[in-house]
Formats: structure tokens, C-alpha cells, sequence
């Protein structure tokens, strides 16, 4: 006996392939320019949401403490490592911060 599978009415389904990885900057791309020295100015944290981000941060400010005096200290926390940082905590970083360190905690 020869038996056909039945037909399902199953609609296609379409899968979109990402590639992650990312293009070099090109050649005219800006690098921010780097202080000759730590010392005086006001260093900016910010923690990019991921579990013990804030607590390599720490590390880094304890570390460079030991060789720099800072004038003053900003620490954010972004609070979400899937989206982009929000425009008004990154103007606020810019506005108080001379230097910024960033991480990714996990």
C-alpha cells in the first residue's frame, strides 16, 4: 500500500543570517586624543550593566590611584550591555569626565 504524507499548510518561514563580524575603521577615522598624564584630571567609570563590571572598574580606579592623583571620580553604570549607552548619560560622562574608562563585566 503506498500512502502519500499527508500535505501541512505550513507557511515558509524566512531566516535571516547576521555576520558579526565588523569592518576595520577606515583610514581617516578620528582616534581621541589621550592625555599626557592622569594626573588633575576627572576620570569617568562607566560600567556597561553586565555582572561585576562595576567591580573591575573599581579595580582600575584603586590601580591607577596608585600612580595618578585625580581630581575628581564619575561613576555610571549603563545599565543595559544589550543597547547602546543613552545620549544623556554619555553628554553627562563628556561634560564632567577629562578621560573615560569603559567595561564589560561577566
Amino acid at each position: 500500500m503506498n500512502r502519500r504524507p499527508e500535505m501541512s499548510t505550513a507557511t515558509a518561514t524566512r531566516l535571516q543570517v547576521l555576520d558579526p563580524t565588523v569592518s576595520p575603521l577606515p583610514a581617516k577615522a578620528v582616534v581621541a586624543m589621550r592625555p599626557p598624564s592622569l594626573d588633575g584630571v576627572t576620570i569617568g567609570l562607566l560600567a556597561n550593566g553586565k555582572r561585576n563590571a562595576d567591580e573591575l572598574l573599581s579595580l582600575v580606579q584603586e590601580v591607577l590611584a596608585g600612580r595618578y592623583e585625580f581630581r575628581g571620580v564619575v561613576a555610571r553604570n549603563k545599565g543595559d550591555s544589550s543597547r547602546p549607552c543613552r545620549k544623556d548619560l554619555l553628554e553627562e560622562m563628556a561634560d564632567l569626565c577629562d578621560v573615560v574608562v569603559t567595561a564589560s563585566g561577566d
